[in-house]
Order: C-alpha cells, then structure tokens, then sequence
C-alpha cells in the first residue's frame, strides 16, 4: 500500500533520464506552477525512489525549490528493475508533460517490456 510522506528538497533529484525524454516547462510555466503552490493549489505527491530519484513530478519539485521550501509530499515508486522504473516514469508523467516524439515509442517499449520497435533508419 502506498502512502503520503514527506521528504526533503535537497534529498530529491530529478531521474538521470528526465531531461532527454521530457519537453521541460517554460521559465514563464514554472513561475506560474510555483505561484499556483504559493497560493494553496493542490498538486499530487512526487512519485521517487528509494534513493531519491523523482520519477514524477520533476517541475513540482523545481517550483517548490524555487519557493524555498524545505519538505514536498512524496509516494515512494515499489522496488522495481530500471526498465520497469523508466517505463512507470513515462506512464506516471505521459499525462501532463510533453514527451519528445523520438523516445515515445522508446518509452512505451520499456512500459510493455518488450524489445525496441525501432523506426526505420533507427533512433
């Protein structure tokens, strides 16, 4: 059973593969993302892992670095392989961030666990 927790900002860090896969928010987005915290908005907990790895959430975490805050809600991700991580990471954030075209179909590969289907010419 998941649960909410709370966790420390300096503790988290964005999944290695996060910045390749995902299309980040404007400066103007993530200004306006943290006014919205500011005010009381609600926002969903990040998902992470054991060791900190924010598999979702990465643009909530910068607003509410931005913020200055100290501590964010989190749900810590079940023990799973890296693939089956990469793939909950692009299934989690698929609904609200813009993944870049190239790695969709990568990503969705992982999420079913099957081999690559690689486009012509390759990747």
């Amino acid at each position: 059973m998941m649960h909410f927790e709370q966790a420390f900002i300096g503790g988290l860090r964005p999944h290695p593969e996060h910045q390749r896969l995902f299309v980040p928010l404007s400066d103007d987005e993530l200004t306006e993302l943290a006014r919205r915290m500011a005010d009381g908005g609600r926002f969903q907990p990040l998902l992470i892992t054991d060791d900190g790895l924010i598999l979702a959430g990465v643009e909530h975490w910068l607003a509410a670095t931005r913020l200055g805050w100290r501590e964010i809600s989190v749900i810590r991700a079940p023990r799973l392989r890296p693939v089956e991580l990469r793939a909950l990471m692009v299934a989690e954030n698929i609904r609200s961030l813009d993944v870049r075209d190239e790695h969709l179909w990568r990503g969705m590969n992982n999420f079913f666990d099957m081999e690559p289907l690689r486009p012509p010419g390759g990747w």
